[in-house]
């Protein structure tokens, strides 16, 4: 197994803790120090690397000069997690040393049996991967406060040429093309007209044949699959309040009035969400509120409800959840994995417009009604964070590069050693 450069440099930490002979210092760094054993077999464990990479050793003075650096900066970094008062839970590492076996198609139990074939220590290991995870994070919250990325770069970066390349998603567009008559109101009237009939169930290819200046030209006038940066800015602004078929209308230009229809959107970050839009009653327990008296509450709740009183009104009168009592027990919009498992059950069970059976969550006593599901394109969302990641993990390499150069010139560092 190829064990990863850095978990060789902390391994060497470890080799030699059991052994006793009289050992150098190398370096002091600040309140620390790295012996000279230490050194040497970070030396031994590099030169290794490059043999099993079949990579050619760079020139002996540099090769001592990358592992004593990189040493320095482990020891500035692992004292400045002790200041921190960083810490690694065994859950945590536990998962890490699940994941670093599962790289290499072992379990656990086969990693270890592994290392110690190699006649090397696992429990050494371990804590070489534990303070790997340490110098992550310490550098983490040292670089990630210094990383901004505004709305205006993501925006920027999606509809640059590199974007579009990354992030490729395409739009089908169709568009109908009427006549500018110089008269909102008419224009408005016949916009409407063709938006009516088309809700009534023209097909947008009917209402093309039937409405569009561009029918008979090349595709009707279509623009076909394209990328956001091959649309016409007069329509970009409308697409990401459109769901695939959806039309909408009007746009004017200076070749007249426009009603689109988003045919369809293709892409490697397209993908519908499920949603759904529920209200809800929630009557919890409290030190004036036993459960009992909670219970009596949302069953009377209840029974009112079948009774006709309006579902907004009770909400704002008698829920405990300060979220959504002021807009009658109103959530938002939510896939699924979101509330509580009951809450989560009974939603799912429920019909539209059905009120639900008085039911108790974790969270107490609810009655919910779902108002309305649907399939949300999320695509939008994905194509943000997708590139809202890139540009992160650009500036954070940068930023990281240039928060080490400046820890390591704060520090005080005496190198005792040299190459020969």
């Amino acid at each position: 197994m190829k064990f990863y450069l850095l978990v060789l440099f902390i391994f060497a930490k470890f080799i030699y803790s059991n052994i006793n002979f009289l050992d150098q210092i190398a370096v002091i760094v600040d309140e620390g120090i790295i012996m000279e054993s230490e050194v040497n077999i970070a030396l031994e464990n590099t030169i290794k690397n490059f043999q099993d990479n079949d990579e050619m050793l760079p020139p002996k003075e540099i090769l001592f000069d990358r592992v004593l650096e990189k040493l320095i900066m482990d020891e500035i970094l692992l004292q400045k997690a002790e200041k921190f008062g960083i810490r690694i839970s065994d859950q945590e590492l536990n998962e890490s040393l699940n994941a670093f076996a599962k790289q290499d198609g072992l379990s656990l139990q086969e990693l270890k049996t592994k290392i110690e074939k190699e006649n090397n220590s696992f429990k050494q290991f371990r804590e070489a991967i534990k303070q790997e995870m340490i110098l992550r994070r310490v550098q983490s919250g040292l670089v990630r406060p210094k990383v901004l990325i505004s709305e205006k770069e993501v925006k920027n970066y999606i509809d640059s040429t590199e974007g579009q390349k990354l992030i490729s998603i395409e739009y089908k567009i169709n568009q109908i093309l009427i006549e500018d008559v110089n008269d909102e109101e008419i224009n408005s009237n016949i916009v409407n007209s063709i938006l009516d009939e088309i809700s009534a169930g023209l097909s947008f290819y009917e209402a093309t044949e039937k409405y569009s200046k561009l029918y008979g030209s090349e595709n009707n006038g279509n623009l076909g699959w394209r990328f956001k940066s091959q649309i016409p800015t007069l329509f970009v602004g409308h697409l990401d309040k459109l769901e695939k078929n959806e039309v909408f209308g009007p746009i004017k230009s200076g070749a007249g009035i426009h009603i689109i229809q988003l045919e369809d959107i293709r892409g490697d970050t397209i993908q519908t969400e499920s949603q759904t839009l529920v209200q809800h009653v929630l009557i919890t327990e409290s030190e004036i509120r036993s459960e009992k008296q909670a219970k009596d509450l949302i069953n009377d709740i209840f029974k009112r409800l079948n009774k006709g009183e309006e579902f907004n009104l009770l909400a704002r009168v008698y829920s405990d959840d300060p979220g959504s009592k002021l807009d009658g027990g109103k959530l938002d919009w939510a896939p699924e994995g979101v509330y509580d498992k009951k809450f989560e059950e009974v939603m799912i069970n429920s019909k539209i417009n059905e009120i639900s059976k008085p039911f108790k969550s974790a969270f107490g006593w609810h009655i919910l009604k779902v108002l309305d599901r649907r399939d949300k394109n999320i695509s939008e969302d994905l194509l943000r964070d997708k590139a809202y990641r890139i540009l992160f993990q650009r500036k954070y390499r940068e930023q990281l590069q240039n928060t080490l150069e400046e820890i390591r010139s704060e520090a005080f560092v005496d190198i005792k050693i040299s190459a020969s």
